[in-house]
């Protein structure tokens, strides 16, 4: 793109200024989240209990989270809940998804202090995300195009992550 004050010479676009926008209920969250899985270009880093509330588990919600692995080789979803055997018996289609991109998606389950750990977020990219500060209430803030923000909560995931272990195989086994 050439500057027309200057022509010839090239400048680059702005970045888009950041968005707040607070949610007040728990399905706005679910919006919001839905938006972040749809925007995704690269990673997607999800904290939930239980998915309780955020059904993960939804067709739509799985198809977007497929159709998000299959655009990159290298795009990446990690996961991380406090009980696994809630995924693992009620959440058979992200399994089934875990079995098919098994080498660019992990689900954890956390340990030690992590498992007291009671907000739920949403990381797309480095730029976006939708959080509750308390899983249990449904008030919660989505936030576009803040790398700042976005760095201080991938911090945040980074601490549960250190803190969680393998939680969930696509692999059944057994005698």
């Amino acid at each position: 793109m050439t500057n027309p004050q200057e022509p010839g010479r090239l400048t680059t676009p702005e970045p888009p200024e950041p968005q707040r926008t607070l949610l007040t209920s728990k399905s706005e969250y679910a919006s919001a989240a839905d938006q972040l899985l749809a925007m995704a270009q690269n990673e997607l880093r999800i904290f939930d209990p239980d998915f309780g509330d955020f059904r993960l588990e939804a067709p739509a919600r799985i198809e977007a989270l497929r159709q998000f692995l299959r655009r990159g080789l290298n795009n990446r979803l990690y996961v991380v809940v406090h009980d696994p055997d809630t995924v693992q018996r009620y959440c058979p289609r992200l399994v089934a998804l875990l079995g098919t991109f098994s080498g660019r998606m992990i689900i954890n389950r956390t340990l030690g202090e992590a498992a007291r750990v009671q907000d739920c977020f949403v990381l797309a990219d480095k730029s976006h995300l939708v959080r509750r500060p308390v899983a249990a209430q449904g008030r919660g803030v989505l936030i576009l195009n803040d790398p700042r923000e976005a760095l201080a909560m991938r911090g945040r995931f980074d601490e549960i992550w250190e803190s969680s272990e393998p939680g969930v195989s696509a692999n059944t086994t057994g005698l």
